[in-house]
């Protein structure tokens, strides 16, 4: 070992010591973005053409939560009542985790947590992920500092949080970017070598990102070993029509702190004078396959305007034309599941939850499963033909 690393070791110990030995709310972060290069890719995407549809100009997943004003308008709006499908979600989160945790076989996992949200969830995985494995490393990872800051308030409550500090490792990143993965896997393998790992996307993550399942291929090439998992949540739907789609709008649509939440982006980048009343939510069906669900911005006036970006550039914004703010999805389960196999992932657990009906057959519910790649000594044939029969109930 050369003198440098010597020193940077010395220099850890001394940082954990610290952490260790006070009340305060510090904690480590690796900070692995280029901020100035985000906002010059957040300023390309509504520099986008003319879209009455919401189809051209638009504020890319991650964009919503980067900085404070997003991260906390999230929280808020996590709870409130009228915004049932993130508030359900984690209110029945621990009985979906527990239900598919009591039939794992103990596997000492680190857990390496993409897109962490509130933390309330993570908080629930460690509960049972540490006792299993005292030594485990924690590493949220998240485009927003301010999420991450965010999301490590639920941990203070967990009985073990001050031995454990010292191995959380927030990491700033966007893990959308392919060269981003490759570096995150590249610091995992130093830092917790062969051992397993759990990932997750919880929180219905992937469906925020308009390349869905890609996404999810991609994470499972570049980071899932055999020995690893994923733990993917979604949102789902029993049907897939335009009633169906119209009702999921109106989810979203109903909470005025929702609202405040999708508008935030554009009021912490731009200088645009927001109206409230500019923002559509709408549902349509993406046949075969989902409930999509687009919030939508549109300059509504007579007037055409001009934004300026922080980065002092000009958007021209014409009458009539939109800015897609948010894109989620409510899954079809078989559909999904057929587009998981297809990207080599099975899934080797899953627990469901069925949320309350607003007609006698048409439900919403939320699905939390387990994934492993075809590496992993299961064959995928088999795997899916035992999703395909228990969605199929």
């Amino acid at each position: 070992m050369n003198q440098q690393a010597r020193e940077q070791i010395k220099l850890l110990r001394r940082l954990e010591k610290v952490i260790s030995e006070t009340e305060f709310s510090w904690s480590l972060c690796l900070i692995g973005e280029d901020q100035s290069r985000k906002l010059n890719e957040l300023a390309n995407e509504l520099q986008r053409p003319f879209s009455s549809t919401g189809d051209e100009k638009r504020i890319v997943s991650g964009y919503s939560y980067w900085g404070i004003e997003p991260a906390v308008n999230w929280q808020r709006a996590c709870t409130d009542p009228n915004y049932p499908v993130m508030r359900d979600g984690i209110d029945t989160f621990s009985r979906r985790w527990r239900n598919l945790h009591s039939r794992h076989n103990g596997t000492p996992y680190h857990y390496i947590s993409l897109g962490p949200g509130t933390g309330e969830k993570d908080a629930v995985v460690l509960a049972d992920l540490q006792p299993l494995n005292p030594e485990m490393y924690y590493v949220p990872v998240d485009m927003s500092a301010e999420m991450l800051r965010l999301g490590l308030k639920p941990m203070k409550s967990l009985p073990f949080f001050r031995q454990f500090r010292n191995q959380l490792l927030p990491v700033q990143l966007d893990f959308s970017v392919e060269e981003n993965v490759a570096e995150l896997n590249e610091l995992r393998g130093r830092l917790m070598g062969d051992e397993p790992v759990l990932f997750s996307l919880l929180g219905n993550t992937m469906a925020n990102f308009d390349d869905d399942v890609d996404l999810v291929e991609r994470l499972s090439k570049q980071l899932l070993r055999p020995q690893d998992r994923l733990l993917v949540e979604v949102a789902t739907a029993s049907h897939l029509d335009d009633r169906m789609a119209q009702q999921a709008a109106r989810e979203y649509e109903t909470s005025w702190s929702f609202r405040e939440f999708v508008i935030s982006a554009l009021r912490q980048n731009t200088d645009l004078s927001v109206n409230m009343n500019y923002v559509r939510f709408e549902g349509v069906v993406e046949e075969g396959r989902s409930l999509v669900i687009k919030v939508i911005y549109c300059n509504q006036s007579a007037k055409d305007l001009k934004i300026v970006l922080p980065n002092r550039s000009e958007v021209h914004f014409p009458s009539g034309d939109t800015i897609r703010l948010l894109i989620t999805r409510k899954y079809q389960l078989k559909a999904l599941a057929a587009a998981l196999v297809k990207a080599g992932l099975f899934v080797e657990n899953e627990a469901y939850t069925q949320f309350q009906a607003y007609e006698k057959v048409r439900r919403f519910g939320m699905d939390l499963m387990l994934l492993a790649n075809s590496d992993a000594g299961n064959g995928p044939d088999t795997a899916a033909r035992d999703v395909f029969r228990r969605v199929g109930k």
